[in-house]
């Protein structure tokens, strides 16, 4: 194993709390995401990282200094959240609603307007990636941590691993957790969750 890359999905945002598709909308976090980053920072063990990067925009900005209060991260505009052009602040029904729209039309490439799609994303998001991964290791670093949007996380760990499409709608990217990715080289190798730190349990 020579590089490890830790995923970190932004808190909870006015948009999620909404059922908002905000793409690239600058909403912030709410008061209830800003707690439970500040909680999970007590029992989630983060991975140490050599570097930090971050989407621009200001949830995921603002997610890394909660939970990283000493990093200084390095602005990756290619780790922006999916652009969804003039269906931005679109407000769904339900979540159901919103996996419907993502099942029918984002994932398989068939836009209901302007949208940027899966495939399209998936390219901008891999190879943004790799090329963090591929600078760090010419710096000499073997870690890093990258604080993003659940579309980029699920997509990226899509393309990056070959998986099927329909992965999307059932791969779990939960408010202030993610995924730590494992590089052989620039090769992919594995991928696992971050977890919460199991209660201690009385003997």
């Amino acid at each position: 194993m020579d590089f490890v890359l830790t995923l970190v999905r932004h808190g909870q945002s006015e948009a999620n709390a909404r059922c908002m598709l905000a793409g690239c909308l600058d909403v912030g976090l709410t008061e209830h995401g800003v707690m439970e980053l500040e909680e999970l920072r007590k029992c989630v063990d983060y991975p140490k990282a050599e570097a930090y990067f971050s989407s621009p925009l200001g949830r995921c900005i603002r997610t890394c200094s909660i939970l990283f209060p000493d990093a200084d991260p390095i602005i990756v505009p290619e780790v922006h959240e999916i652009g969804f052009g003039s269906l931005e602040g679109r407000i769904f029904p339900s979540k159901a609603a919103m996996q419907e729209y993502f099942s029918r039309c984002w994932i398989v490439d068939e836009p209901l307007a302007d949208e940027e799609t899966m495939g399209p994303a998936m390219k901008r998001i891999s190879s943004a990636l790799l090329g963090i991964v591929e600078g760090c290791g010419r710096d000499g670093r073997k870690s890093a941590i990258v604080i993003m949007h659940s579309g980029v996380m699920r997509s990226a760990i899509i393309s990056l691993f070959g998986l099927d499409r329909r992965e999307f709608l059932r791969m779990e990217a939960p408010n202030g957790l993610g995924y730590t990715l494992s590089f052989d080289g620039m090769r992919p190798s594995s991928y696992r969750k971050i977890e919460r730190k199991m209660p201690a349990t009385g003997a």
